[in-house]
């Protein structure tokens, strides 16, 4: 019997181990993923491919992680992506706010594995929903 893919997710995660750990619960899950430590990495991965859900810190070393979520909401190709961000640490108001605004939820480390699990799969579903999957 062959696996039903649930999702193509990509994963920007600069921790090797963090990356791996993402990598491995949701391929358990059926997700295909992909990690990059790199947000120019990301940006490559992008134009061959659209996810259907991206997920990254935003506070990234080689990067402002809510200015990168600026950039995929007014670009055209990427407006319509999901976003989920994991923090290590909860980012400021102001920040906070503008995410939310934006539609981008945010789970704090360390989380709950299952509580990930159910925020990837709503992201995903009404997206898979949206196009007919």
């Amino acid at each position: 019997m062959k696996d039903l893919c649930r999702g193509y997710i990509l994963v920007v995660e600069e921790d090797h181990d963090l990356g791996r750990l993402f990598e491995a619960v949701l391929a358990i899950d059926g997700y295909h993923v992909t990690v990059t430590p790199h947000i120019y990495e990301a940006h490559r991965i992008l134009s061959q491919r659209e996810p259907d859900l991206i997920i990254f810190d935003w506070s990234l070393h080689n990067a402002a992680g809510y200015v990168w979520v600026d950039e995929l909401r007014t670009t055209a190709h990427t407006a319509h992506i999901p976003i989920l961000l994991v923090c290590g640490m909860q980012p400021p108001r102001s920040i906070y706010e503008m995410l939310a605004s934006a539609g981008v939820p945010i789970i704090e480390k360390p989380f709950d594995l299952i509580a990930f699990n159910r925020c990837v799969a709503a992201l995903i579903q009404p997206r898979a929903r949206a196009i007919g999957a």
